[in-house]
């Protein structure tokens, strides 16, 4: 059942060319005239022959200089549409991208306290043959630290003693507590630097030997993607992210392995200040009975961490 336990955690141109067909009428008398008068009237053929020529020689002229301005136009097109294509994308530097300029790590940095709901493959709460706590109702405690262009995020969560019923013996347990009687705590570490200059984030994350690859996507000023994979590709985990602008945020989350749906969960979190943070760590673990010999006293996968709580958030919580 360790899979289990693992998988836990967005030049075309064209050319017109105008043609007019001009006719030119030439009216001949029937009548004889005086040969002066027919003359004449050469004349007057000669004459309307000779404009009507010259009109055809305008407007082929015309036709011609048209013709001339959009082959101009068209070059000028051209020229501007390499002159465009030419110009470099500005290249990101990553050392200097700020996540506190983007409004989703302005709302997510701080410290948060959820209530939490981790259902298996069957829509029940999960149960787990390693940890034997409950899953249908547990609380998380996460602080999440933005320094510049990383993220850095430390989580203990605390689960309920299990159903007696469910006990096999009293010594079902992780650690020195009782079956049915103490509760247990786990924490979590995943850190995260931007990926480009977005405020989009990449990272490894360590897992029963394997390096696992992880990025998030802000969509929008209110919405995170979370993925996690495994080092062939696939998924393991898609969390989204609701941000709503009341410091409260809403976390669901898919599991997967080998391509089948293993897992989904339901978070509903609120941002608190440091001390009220402490203040509800406490209460939890008072309301839970958890040992204090427990106190952050497993990792992800239920072996020991062997680190105080002080050292895995990195700041004095007075235990």
């Amino acid at each position: 059942m360790a899979w289990r336990i693992f998988l836990t955690l967005i030049a075309c141109g064209s050319m017109m060319a105008c043609n007019s067909d001009n006719a030119n009428a030439v009216k001949v008398n029937t009548t004889p005239e005086p040969v002066q008068s027919e003359s004449v009237e050469a004349q007057t053929v000669d004459d309307s022959l000779s404009e009507s020529e010259s009109e055809s020689e305008s407007e082929s002229e015309s036709e011609s200089e048209s013709e001339s301005e959009s082959e101009s136009e068209s070059e000028s097109e051209s020229e501007s549409e390499i002159l465009t294509q030419s110009v470099p994308e500005p290249e990101c530097d990553l050392e200097s991208v700020n996540l506190l300029d983007f409004v989703p790590w302005q709302r997510e940095e701080g410290w948060w306290v959820g209530e939490y709901t981790f259902l298996g493959a069957d829509g029940d709460p999960n149960v787990s043959a390693s940890w034997p706590y409950r899953y249908d109702h547990y609380r998380g405690f996460i602080h999440l630290e933005v320094i510049g262009n990383s993220i850095k995020q430390r989580n203990v969560f605390l689960y309920p003693a299990e159903n007696s019923s469910e006990c096999d013996s009293v010594e079902d347990v992780v650690g020195s507590g009782i079956c049915g009687d103490n509760g247990n705590e786990k924490v979590f570490s995943a850190d995260q630097s931007a990926s480009d200059c977005d405020g989009n984030l990449s990272g490894p994350f360590e897992a029963f030997g394997m390096t696992l690859s992880t990025t998030t996507t802000l969509i929008g000023d209110d919405t995170v993607l979370y993925q996690v994979r495994l080092p062939d590709g696939s998924f393991t985990q898609n969390q989204l992210t609701t941000l709503p602008p009341n410091d409260t945020r809403v976390r669901t989350a898919q599991g997967f392995f080998m391509g089948a749906s293993t897992y989904a969960s339901y978070y509903r979190e609120r941002k608190v200040t440091k001390e009220e943070f402490v203040q509800l760590l406490e209460e939890t673990r008072q309301e839970y009975n958890i040992l204090e010999l427990d106190y952050c006293g497993y990792d992800s996968g239920g072996s020991p961490s062997n680190v105080s709580c002080d050292e895995h958030f990195g700041v004095a919580l007075g235990n």
